[in-house]
């Protein structure tokens, strides 16, 4: 029996219906099942909608984000490149119970969502990619848009507010696959592993596209030069020119200083070395051929053009690019690290 659950003892208490409604409900044994906190399965229970300018951003959440809560912390789990956050939400909320820490630890799901998956009118929307890439969104009808990383803003800005969340401190941000680059150039727009009163910890897991810091790469030979034959290698989201207009607000030096200032967990599996469904192109290629290599570079340029960085990478043995590696042991201990 939960914390919460335990108050049922008394013969009328509030409990959350669907994680929406307060229902008066009765002692167990004289009520029907109900459900409450947590809200433990992807299904319009577990569905919380954020109201971003004027409109609509929903996410699958384990405890409601407009209602008072004890969790201690929290894991946004950023969907890959199918969009699926309902299974993503399933995922971790597997991987949280078997941590025995469902009470203690809200599990969070967003979903970027094309104009094929709007449930609500007022629902923003991005196309396939340009969520990945903390671009705008599509314009509302009042000719409003919004970038996927400013969604994430309100969500965090949401889960800060000490009157519903006294004692939440500490965020997990993760992605696995596209949603991995997201959360890797997500860290180039917080500074020092902090956003409003947040402990955020930014987990990479079996990424393909990096953004370099500055505009060097680093060669087949180890060496370091620039690419002049490679027209906007160095552009967003690859690097630090032409930002997004999110990015921009940012600012290239400050960007860099940012990333630099963070702590940043990259996961990769052993096994994720086919290159088939890697993106090509001038600008991608020189990292390497497939997710393995082009972690494994990224991580030794980062180690030339600044030796005291606080990135740090994880190989995960015998598996190869699946969801997978979010409920293999390296990552649970990984979360029992932060929580």
């Amino acid at each position: 029996m939960t914390t919460r659950s335990a108050l049922l003892l008394f013969a009328y208490v509030f409990v959350f219906l669907s994680c929406n409604e307060p229902s008066k409900v009765t002692e167990v044994s004289e009520q029907e099942n109900e459900i409450e906190y947590p809200c433990l399965s992807s299904n319009s229970d577990c569905l919380n909608k954020l109201d971003i300018l004027d409109g609509t951003f929903q996410v699958f959440s384990s405890f409601h984000i407009d209602s008072s809560s004890d969790v201690r912390g929290a894991i946004i789990s950023i969907h890959g490149n199918t969009r699926n956050a309902d299974d993503y939400f399933d995922k971790m909320v597997s991987i949280i119970n078997t941590q025995v820490l469902t009470d203690e630890i809200m599990v969070i799901a967003p979903k970027f969502i094309t104009t094929y998956e709007k449930t609500l009118d007022s629902d923003w929307y991005w196309n396939t990619t340009s969520w990945k890439w903390g671009l705008q969104s599509y314009n509302s009808p009042f000719g409003q848009n919004i970038s996927s990383f400013q969604a994430i803003d309100s969500l965090l800005s949401k889960l800060s507010n000490k009157q519903y969340f006294p004692q939440l401190s500490d965020i997990i941000i993760t992605g696995h696959s596209s949603g991995a680059a997201f959360v890797h150039m997500l860290s180039y727009s917080k500074s020092s592993n902090h956003f409003k009163g947040l402990n955020l910890h930014f987990a990479v897991v079996n990424n393909q596209y990096f953004t370099h810091p500055e505009s060097s790469r680093i060669s087949p030979s180890g060496s370091l030069s620039t690419l002049d034959d490679c027209n906007g290698y160095n552009d967003w989201p690859y690097g630090l020119n032409n930002l997004s207009p999110y990015m921009d607000l940012i600012g290239e030096i400050s960007a860099k200083n940012n990333f630099f200032s963070n702590k940043v967990n990259y996961f990769i599996a052993e096994n994720d070395t086919d290159s088939e469904n890697i993106t090509s192109g001038c600008h991608l290629e020189i990292l390497g051929n497939n997710r393995f290599e082009k972690t494994m570079n990224y991580m030794t340029y980062l180690d030339m053009i600044f030796p005291e960085n606080e990135h740090e990478h994880t190989i995960i043995p015998n598996l190869n690019h699946s969801t997978n590696s979010l409920s293999s042991d390296v990552f649970r201990t990984y979360i029992d690290s932060i929580f």
